[in-house]
C-alpha cells in the first residue's frame, strides 16, 4: 500500500511510516463558528490501486475495501461522488504528486510529508503487523508468549514505526528477545524470507497478508495508522474530510474495526494447521460418512430437480476436506430423527444439520461441532389463530423438541417439515416451529394457503455436525478446526448462495403475458428503449475512444518532433561552433599574434562556452520534462571528482579577484554513483555563488562525510558565499524553470535553468537541494546525497589527461571521417601541428574502404564523425571491427561528434569505439584523449625539445 521531495517519497511507496492519530477534539469548532459546508455534488478522483483489503476488485468487477467503504459513508454527509482510476502502486504516488487524483486510501503517515499530502484530524483504522514463524518450527507455538523468549527476531532496519510498536509489544508482555536488523541491500525481492528459511532468525516482523502457505501467523498486533489523503491545495476537499470522518467517528466510534474486520481476514484462522496426530487419523480415516436428508434446502440441494447449488452442508465439508484431506460420503434418509437414529447405531460418522443446543444434543448423547452456519428458526401458524395464547397445539420435527419459552398446551411431531406445515393448513395444529429457510422452500412447493409467518418469534439457531458420544477425539478436533478456520465472510457467502429459493411456484411466459398484457408489452418496450440507448452510448464511447486516442498520437508525434528538434538543432549548431572555436584555437597557436586579437579571440572562446552552456540547460531541461533524465550508476573516486572541480573552478575566481576554499573531509573515497552529474550541480552551484559575489569576496565547498555503513556513505555537500544574497520571496521561487534573480543583467544573464537542472538531478540521487541566504550575507546551498561504496579495484582512473610532450603525435598516422570541410580543415591542422600525419575520409563508406585498403597498422588511430552521408559512423565502426585483419579489432576508434546525448555515448561504446570527444573540440581534450588510446598498443615517443 502506497509514497518523496519526489524521491524520498518514491522510496516509502504508498505504505509511509506512522504519526499518531489527532484527537477529535482538534475538530471542535469556535464558539459561533461554522465549517464550511464541502461542494454537494462534486466528482472526485480517486486513485485505484489492487490492494488487498484496502482497494480492490472482486471476480464481478465490484469495487471494496476499507477506502471504499469509508467513501461511500463520507459521501452520506458531503454529497461526494467518486470516479475511481485504475493504476499501480509503483506509479500512483507519482500520479497523485501530479496532481490526476484528489484522493488516495491507504496511505500512512511519514514526518515532514505533509507538504505532499493533506492529511486529515482522523485516520481510517490501523493496519496489523505480525510475527512470522516457519510452519515446522514447533518451539514456537502461536501466541505462547513464554515459547517467544530468547528468541531472535529479523526486521527491517527502515521499518522504525513496526520496530517500536514491536519493542512495546514485547516489553508489555514480559517477552525477552533479541532483534536482528537487516538493510535494504541485505533483503531478497524485498523481504526477509531466506533468512527464517535458514534459520538465521526464529522469527521475522512482517505484515498481515504476508506468506501464509509457507509461514505462520504466531502473534499480532497493531501497527501504523491509515488514511485517505488529498492534495494540500484543495483546503476544501480536507475540511470536507474532516466534517465527514468526525461524524463517522461520533456516531460510530467502531467503524474503522468493523471495516478492518469485514475486508482483512483474522490472521488467527490462516495459522491453523493439523498436528502428527491428526494427519495419521486422516490418512487411516480417509472418508467419514454424513447423513443427510435428500431435499432439505438450503442444507442440502443435491438431489433437488432444480440444480441451481449444491447446499450448505456439501460446501462446507468441500473446504473441510481441502483443509484436512479427508473426503466425505452421504447417507440419505427420510427424517430428521432417522438422520440422528443412524449416527445413534453407527451406521454413520456424523449427522449433517443439528437443529439445537448443546443441551439438547447432550441429552440425546450427542456430540457437537463448532457452528458452522446460523440459520433463524420461526413459528409459521395458521391464520385463524393468534399467537401467543391460550390451548394452541404446537408441532415440532421429531428428535427436536419446542423451546420452553414457546408455550403449547399441547405438541405434535412430524416427520418432516412438510408434513407439519400441512397439519397447520388444515388446522390439525396451530402453529409449526422450525428453521425458516426450510419453510420457506416448502411453502413454495406446495403453496400452502393458510400459513402465514408469526414475527414474535425470529430465533437464532447455531447449525452443527453432530456426532455420537463419546466422540472420537481426533474427528471431533479436525472438523472444529476446519470449522474455525473458515472467516464469517466464507460462511456467509456460504449460507447466502445456498438460499436462492428452489420452489415450483413458477409462471410460464405464455401465463405472464395472459395475465398482465399491458406489463409485458411495458416490459418489452423498457427493453427495446435499453437496447437502443446501450447502442447509443456504445457508438459514443467509440467515437470518445477515437478522438483520445488520435489526441494521444498526436501529442506522442509533438513529443518525438520536439526531442528531434532539440537534437538536430543541437547537432546544426554545435557543427558551426566547432569551427568557430577550432579557427580561434589555431589562430592562438601562431606566432607572432597581436595581443588586441588574442583578447578577442578569447573572448569568442568565452562566448563559445557560454552558448554551449546555453544549449546544453535547454537539452538537459527537455530531458526531465520527458522523465527521460537518468542517472548511472559507475564507480568513481569523489576525491578525484572534486580535485577536477577545484582545478576547473581555481583559475577562474582568481580571474574574477575571488577566494576560492575547498574543504574534504571523507573516509569513503571510491563510491558508485554518476560522477559526471554530480559535477555539473557543483559547478552550477559554484558558478552562481562566483556570479553574485563582488570582487574580493570568498566561496567555500565543504564535502562531508556524515555517515557510513560497509556498504553506503552519505555526504553533504555544501556551497556557501559571502555576496549579495537572496531575498525571501525569490528563495520560493529560484528552483522554478526560467527564473532568474538579481538587479544586474551581466550578473543574472542566462537561462534561468541551471538550479531547476541541479534540482532534479539531486532528487534523482534522492536528496532535497535547499538554500539558507540573508540579503547581503551571501548564501548557502546544500544537500545531502547516499552512495554505494565501491571496492578500489572496481574505480578506474577515467581521465585522459596524461603527461604530453611538445609533438607528442609525431609519427601517428590518423585516419580522419568528417563531412563538413572547414571542419576537417581545422582538424587536419590541429593534428598535424602536433606531429601527426592525417587522411581524410568524407563520408563512414570511404572510410572503411581507406582501412581496409591499407597495410596492417599503418593507421595508428580513426577520429570517427558520427552523423555522415552514405555510412554513419557507428555503423562504419562496427564494420571495420568485423574486418578479419589483426589490427580491426585493437585500432583506436575515437567519435568526433556534435551528437552530444548520453545515449550516444552509450551506442559509441556499443559500437566498439573507444573514445567520445564533442564538439566544438576541446583542443587539449582531443590531444589527451589521442595520447591516452594510442598509448595503449604503441610506444611512447621520446620527449621532444
Amino acid at each position: 500500500m502506497k509514497n518523496r521531495s519526489r524521491l524520498g517519497i518514491k522510496k516509502c511507496g504508498v505504505v509511509l511510516l506512522l504519526l499518531a492519530a489527532a484527537l477529535t477534539a482538534v475538530l471542535a469548532p469556535c464558539a459561533g463558528a461554522r465549517a464550511k459546508e464541502p461542494q454537494s455534488g462534486r466528482v472526485l478522483k480517486v486513485a485505484f490501486a489492487q490492494v488487498p483489503g484496502f482497494t480492490e476488485t472482486d471476480k464481478n468487477g465490484n469495487r471494496r475495501g476499507i477506502v471504499v467503504d469509508y467513501l461511500n459513508e463520507i459521501a452520506k454527509y458531503t454529497g461526494w461522488e467518486y470516479e475511481y482510476i485504475d493504476t499501480d502502486g509503483e506509479t500512483m504516488v507519482d500520479e497523485f504528486l501530479e496532481g490526476r487524483y484528489d484522493l488516495m486510501g491507504g496511505t500512512y503517515y511519514q514526518e515532514g510529508l505533509e507538504e505532499y499530502f493533506a492529511y486529515p484530524d482522523y485516520n481510517t483504522g490501523y493496519s496489523k503487523s505480525v510475527l512470522l514463524a516457519s510452519r515446522e518450527d514447533d518451539s514456537i507455538k502461536a501466541y505462547d508468549w513464554k515459547s517467544l523468549s530468547g528468541k531472535t527476531i529479523g526486521v527491517y532496519e527502515r521499518a522504525v514505526e513496526n520496530i517500536r510498536r514491536l519493542k512495546v509489544f514485547l516489553d508489555s508482555n514480559g517477552i525477552n528477545c533479541t532483534l536482528k536488523t537487516y538493510s535494504a541491500e541485505q533483503l531478497t525481492d524485498g523481504n526477509m524470507y531466506s533468512y527464517l528459511e535458514n534459520g538465521e532468525v526464529d522469527m521475522i516482523l512482517g505484515n498481515l497478508g504476508s506468506d501464509a502457505d509457507v509461514f505462520r501467523v504466531v502473534a499480532e498486533f497493531d501497527s501504523q495508522p491509515h488514511y485517505i489523503v488529498t492534495t494540500p491545495e484543495d483546503k476544501e476537499i480536507l475540511d470536507g474530510l474532516n466534517m465527514a470522518l468526525g461524524k463517522i467517528v461520533d456516531s460510530n466510534p467502531h467503524f474503522a474495526q468493523e471495516r478492518y474486520d469485514a475486508n482483512i481476514q483474522d490472521s488467527s484462522t490462516a495459522n491453523i494447521t493439523l498436528n502428527d496426530e491428526e494427519k495419521k487419523y486422516v490418512e487411516e480415516k480417509k472418508t467419514v460418512s454424513v447423513a443427510v436428508l435428500k431435499e432439505w434446502h438450503p442444507l442440502y440441494c443435491r438431489e433437488l430437480k432444480k440444480d441451481l447449488h449444491d447446499g450448505i452442508i456439501p460446501d462446507i465439508l468441500e473446504e473441510i476436506k481441502e483443509f484436512s484431506g479427508l473426503t466425505f460420503s452421504y447417507k440419505y434418509v427420510d427424517s430428521y430423527a432417522e438422520g440422528l437414529k443412524m449416527v445413534e447405531n453407527g451406521e454413520a460418522d456424523l449427522f449433517g444439520a443439528f437443529l439445537g443446543t448443546d443441551e439438547e444434543a447432550a441429552q440425546k448423547e450427542m456430540a457437537l461441532t463448532k457452528p458452522y452456519v446460523v440459520l433463524n428458526d420461526i413459528i409459521e401458524r395458521n391464520k385463524s389463530v393468534s399467537y401467543p395464547s391460550e390451548g394452541l397445539t404446537g408441532a415440532v420435527l421429531e428428535g427436536r423438541e419446542l423451546p420452553a419459552e414457546i408455550e403449547a398446551s399441547e405438541v405434535k411431531y412430524y416427520s418432516n417439515t412438510a408434513e407439519a406445515l400441512r397439519a397447520v393448513d388444515q388446522g390439525e395444529a396451530d402453529f409449526y416451529y422450525g428453521v425458516s429457510a426450510i419453510m420457506e422452500q416448502e411453502i413454495q412447493n406446495h403453496h400452502f394457503t393458510n400459513v402465514v409467518p408469526n414475527t414474535l418469534i425470529n430465533d437464532r439457531n447455531d447449525i452443527s455436525f453432530a456426532m455420537k458420544r463419546p466422540a472420537p477425539g481426533q474427528l471431533l478436533t479436525i472438523m472444529n478446526k476446519a470449522i474455525n478456520s473458515l472467516s464469517s465472510t466464507q460462511k456467509d457467502t456460504i449460507a447466502n448462495q445456498n438460499m436462492i429459493s428452489s420452489g415450483t411456484g413458477e409462471m410460464t411466459i405464455i401465463e405472464m403475458i395472459y395475465a398482465n398484457p399491458l406489463m409485458f408489452v411495458v416490459i418489452c418496450g423498457v427493453v427495446f428503449l435499453l437496447i437502443v440507448i446501450l447502442i447509443l452510448v456504445m457508438a459514443r464511447y467509440r467515437i470518445h475512444a477515437v478522438r483520445m486516442q488520435n489526441s494521444l498520437a498526436k501529442a506522442e508525434k509533438e513529443n518525438r518532433a520536439k526531442g528531434e528538434f532539440l537534437s538536430r538543432m543541437s547537432h546544426e549548431i554545435r557543427t558551426p561552433m566547432n569551427a568557430i572555436v577550432g579557427l580561434s584555437d589555431l589562430t592562438c597557436m601562431m606566432d607572432d599574434v597581436p595581443e588586441t586579437v588574442r583578447v578577442n579571440l578569447s573572448k569568442i572562446r568565452s562566448s563559445s562556452r557560454y552558448l554551449l552552456g546555453l544549449i546544453s540547460d535547454i537539452l538537459d531541461m527537455s530531458r526531465i520534462e520527458q522523465d527521460m533524465m537518468t542517472i548511472v550508476r559507475e564507480p568513481f573516486s569523489i576525491g578525484q571528482v572534486m580535485n577536477e572541480l577545484e582545478s576547473m573552478m581555481t583559475a577562474e575566481a582568481g580571474r574574477r579577484e575571488l577566494e576560492f576554499k575547498l574543504d574534504l573531509q571523507i573516509k569513503n573515497d571510491r563510491l558508485i554513483g554518476d560522477a559526471v552529474r554530480l559535477k555539473q550541480v557543483l559547478m552550477n552551484l559554484i558558478s552562481n555563488a562566483f556570479k553574485f559575489t563582488s570582487a574580493g569576496g570568498c566561496i567555500r565547498v565543504d564535502v562531508t562525510e556524515t555517515e557510513a555503513s560497509a556498504e553506503e556513505a552519505v555526504f553533504c555537500f555544501r556551497v556557501a558565499d559571502n555576496g549579495i544574497g537572496i531575498s525571501g520571496k525569490d528563495q520560493e521561487r529560484i528552483f522554478e524553470s526560467f527564473e532568474q534573480v538579481g538587479t544586474n543583467y551581466s550578473k543574472s544573464q542566462g537561462t534561468g535553468l541551471g538550479l531547476a537542472i541541479s534540482k532534479n538531478i539531486v532528487e534523482l540521487m534522492g536528496g532535497k537541494l535547499e538554500l539558507k541566504s540573508e540579503i547581503g550575507k551571501g548564501s548557502e546551498f546544500y544537500f545531502t546525497a547516499a552512495f554505494p561504496t565501491a571496492a578500489t579495484e572496481e574505480v578506474h582512473d577515467e581521465s585522459p589527461a596524461v603527461d604530453m610532450p611538445k609533438c607528442y603525435l609525431r609519427d601517428m598516422c590518423i585516419l580522419l571521417a568528417e563531412d563538413n570541410d572547414l571542419n576537417a580543415e581545422i582538424a587536419e591542422e590541429l593534428l598535424e601541428m602536433q606531429g601527426a600525419s592525417v587522411r581524410r575520409a568524407r563520408n563512414g563508406r570511404d572510410a572503411v574502404k581507406m582501412f581496409e585498403d591499407s597495410a596492417p597498422e599503418e593507421f595508428h588511430a580513426i577520429l570517427m564523425d558520427i552523423q555522415m552521408p552514405v555510412m554513419d559512423g557507428l555503423e562504419a565502426c562496427r564494420v571495420i571491427r568485423r574486418m578479419k585483419r589483426e589490427d580491426a579489432a585493437v585500432i583506436p576508434v575515437v567519435a568526433m561528434t556534435a551528437n552530444t546525448f548520453k545515449e550516444d555515448v552509450d551506442m559509441a561504446a556499443e559500437a566498439g569505439m573507444d573514445g567520445f570527444v564533442t564538439k566544438p573540440v576541446d583542443v587539449e581534450y582531443l590531444y589527451q584523449v589521442l595520447c591516452k588510446v594510442v598509448r595503449r598498443d604503441r610506444p611512447a615517443q621520446p620527449d621532444v625539445q
